[in-house]
């Protein structure tokens, strides 16, 4: 099980942290899975960032059981 959490805009989606019981091979397949989970959302997916253990992982990343995601939307500021 890999434990999801969201920020900003996405906590419209989705709730502030959820658990994954499916098995996903990588972060690209978290994305389509939540893309899938709620299609309102697929433009905001799209352009987040994933980071595991503090660090910012590309789509190719070996999702591990016991892995803590952070799903992070673009943003922007002064």
């Amino acid at each position: 099980m890999i434990t999801l959490t969201f920020y900003a805009a996405l906590k419209d989606h989705f709730p502030a942290s959820m658990a994954v019981g499916e098995p996903l091979s990588d972060v690209r397949s978290l994305r389509t899975y939540l893309t899938d989970k709620k299609l309102t959302a697929s433009t905001l997916l799209a352009q987040c960032r994933f980071a595991v253990a503090d660090t910012f992982v590309d789509d190719g990343y070996t999702l591990r059981d016991g892995d803590v995601v952070l799903v992070i939307p673009p943003s922007s500021g002064g």
